[in-house]
């Protein structure tokens, strides 16, 4: 039995709403398999598009083919079709055995019990010394808004502290990895462990809400996620939907706001997803800039890796913009700081 793999050392995949992606073997379940003749042999329950692809041998490579059009293995994960058949379109395939073995070695996060419950905790960072005053004024709101809720806002030392303490030295190294001139990056992986270990509602700094949290997080919740309100003429039109998300109905998930129960399975997948990229990194696949933090620490991993478990874990929807978060409270904010990590073009892994 063999997975199909990319030139990238990727492997095609199958996500929680049937679409095709591809990612590294250790973020995949072995739920699209082949035979050595590349026929498929193993697919998921349902799966729409199986009778619609057909696989050929080209040399020493494979390609897969849909009416006349060939797969593509694109920078970042993400799947499209091409009518040409380049390096990109093909594949050659990975023995389950190297899968396995792959899984065996990849660097995982220590799996917490899960509680039934979101904890009244609101968790914020903040890298960059003191606080401007308008971040205090969102944050002062925010408390305001929740007396009953305790309120945590981590610096760059509290993170590390953290990190240290409830995950140990290999995870803080993957952290410390990270090019510091990237504080977006640090910060959306310090949230996913933050959550995981504590539980409770994460926000970023810049937004705050204008109703109470408990107007609609329900006791019996355990993960609420929500999508950019992003047609025509709506709020935020067009967020979310970048390339490795257009296969997502509605784009990627938000998490610049996180709220869940502690020890949720959705967390344990993203964390591992997400220092398995980190420590892969490779910066003709993941790129550099906004681009690059997108798919390395931010929403693109933590849709993926959270939408190939949709069907598994308990969770709810619910319309960000109808609860009252507000995205972003402050006047001006990209004006606040002299660099920001969407003009970088360093890599964002050292």
């Amino acid at each position: 039995m063999f997975l199909m793999s990319s030139h990238f050392g990727t492997v095609v995949s199958v996500s929680g709403d049937n679409n095709f992606y591809h990612a590294y073997p250790e973020e995949v379940y072995p739920d699209l398999c082949f035979d050595i003749d590349g026929h498929i042999i193993r697919a998921p329950e349902g799966f729409s598009k199986l009778h619609d692809i057909e696989t050929r041998r080209e040399g020493d490579s494979w390609v897969i083919v849909s009416n006349g059009q060939f797969m593509c293995a694109d920078i970042g994960g993400a799947i499209s079709w091409r009518t040409d058949c380049l390096a990109m379109e093909k594949f050659t395939l990975m023995p389950i055995e190297n899968y396995v073995s792959i899984q065996e070695g990849r660097i995982r996060i220590p799996r917490k019990r899960q509680t039934n419950h979101i904890s009244r905790t609101v968790h914020q960072i903040f890298l960059n010394g003191q606080l401007p005053s308008a971040f205090e004024t969102a944050s002062e709101q925010l408390r305001k808004m929740n007396p009953d809720w305790e309120y945590v806002r981590y610096d760059a030392k509290d993170i590390l502290d953290f990190i240290y303490d409830f995950y140990g030295w290999e995870i803080l190294k993957l952290y410390l990895q990270i090019n510091p001139r990237y504080g977006a990056a640090r910060a959306d992986l310090f949230r996913y462990l933050c959550i995981y270990q504590k539980g409770g509602v994460y926000l970023d700094i810049k937004a705050t809400t204008r109703n109470p949290l408990d107007s609609f997080i329900r006791p019996d919740d355990q993960y609420l996620l929500s999508r950019w309100k992003n047609g025509h003429g709506e709020p935020h039109e067009g967020c979310g939907l970048g390339p490795e998300m257009k296969s997502f109905d509605g784009g990627e998930y938000q998490q610049w706001h996180i709220i869940a129960a502690k020890g949720h399975p959705f967390l344990e997948s993203v964390i591992n997803d997400t220092i398995t990229r980190i420590h892969k990194y490779r910066e003709d696949y993941v790129g550099c800039g906004k681009l690059g933090v997108l798919r390395l620490t931010g929403p693109y991993v933590y849709t993926t890796s959270i939408n190939k478990n949709i069907t598994k874990y308990r969770h709810r929807f619910f319309d960000y913009h109808e609860s009252g978060l507000i995205y972003n409270f402050i006047n001006g904010y990209d004006k606040l700081f002299k660099t920001h990590y969407s003009k970088e073009n360093t890599p964002v892994i050292l």
